[in-house]
């Protein structure tokens, strides 16, 4: 009988120990996230897109896609996603969303996510708001339009679903 329950005990630890970005919509590709549709509707903004390599962060593994400007002058947007696996730094995380936003003080959103939290800056905008076990920061430069940026992170919190 030990040797079917360790069977059983292996089947499960397979069948429920899945990937995390597995319980999610997203599968690591942050450029798949904003259309070239939608990045054009930013001015200045490239309707390129270039995914990082992701990086491992405190309990989550995080992916960034990077849209850069037509000119050095002009708007750059870049998104992160940070997909959880310890429920413990995705509490930490939930509870720290105000924090890293550009400039004044953060207000808080409705209609985004789970909670979410914006501010602008001298030259930016940004975004920090969660769906699940992803944590997500838009920051847009060289721009100090919500708008704009509420635009794409509604975007990005319904591929997020």
């Amino acid at each position: 009988m030990p040797a079917a329950k360790l069977a059983l005990a292996v089947f499960a630890l397979i069948l429920f120990a899945a990937p995390a970005e597995a319980a999610t919509g997203f599968h690591g590709k942050v450029c798949g996230l904003v259309t070239a549709k939608q990045a054009a509707t930013v001015r200045g903004l490239s309707t390129t897109c270039t995914n990082a390599p992701s990086s491992q962060g405190p309990g989550s593994t995080i992916y960034v896609g990077k849209w850069a400007g037509k000119t050095s002058t002009s708007s750059h947007l870049q998104v992160t996603v940070s997909v959880y696996s310890d429920t413990g730094m995705l509490q930490l995380a939930t509870r720290n969303l105000r924090q890293g936003l550009p400039g004044g003080p953060a207000k808080r959103v409705a209609g985004i996510g789970g909670a979410a939290y914006e501010a602008t800056g001298a030259g930016s905008a940004g975004i920090h708001f969660i769906v699940g076990k992803d944590v997500v920061a838009i920051v847009l430069t060289a721009s100090s339009s919500t708008a704009s940026v509420d635009s794409i992170a509604k975007t990005v919190a319904a591929e997020l679903k």
